[in-house]
């Protein structure tokens, strides 16, 4: 796999500031912080694993993928259209043994009317 993607990225003023600031606690692995942008009712999804439902499981779901690797997110584009905002990324995961791969995702949120997350689906080429 390439470790540079080419597609274009957007101008910093393009990308919603609750998206970054919501990604920059991801990178960090502020779990406890994050979690505090999606509803109480969330449901999260990841490819085609089961949903993970309501605010406390989706905690313990990315806790453990945190557990797993680190996370950078390079936002290559970004769509909003009424309360969905799709997201598409390079995503960085490096392993406790140092190793690391770069990885296209895209997300797909949507918000309510205050603003938090009830919906979280992430669809990556994440190798076994």
């Amino acid at each position: 796999m390439s470790e540079q993607l080419t597609s274009p990225r957007p101008a910093l003023a393009d990308v919603p500031a609750w998206v970054r600031q919501h990604y920059a606690l991801v990178d960090s692995a502020q779990v406890d912080r994050y979690v505090e942008d999606f509803a109480p009712d969330v449901e999260l999804r990841f490819g085609s694993h089961p949903p993970v439902h309501g605010r406390a499981a989706v905690r313990d779901a990315l806790a453990a993928g945190h557990a797993k690797h680190a996370m950078a997110h390079t936002v290559i584009n970004c769509w909003e259209a009424g309360d969905t905002t799709i997201l598409e990324f390079d995503v960085r995961y490096t392993y406790p043994d140092g190793r690391s791969q770069l990885l296209p995702s895209v997300a797909l949120i949507r918000r309510d009317a205050d603003g938090l997350v009830t919906s979280l689906r992430v669809y990556l080429d994440k190798p076994a």
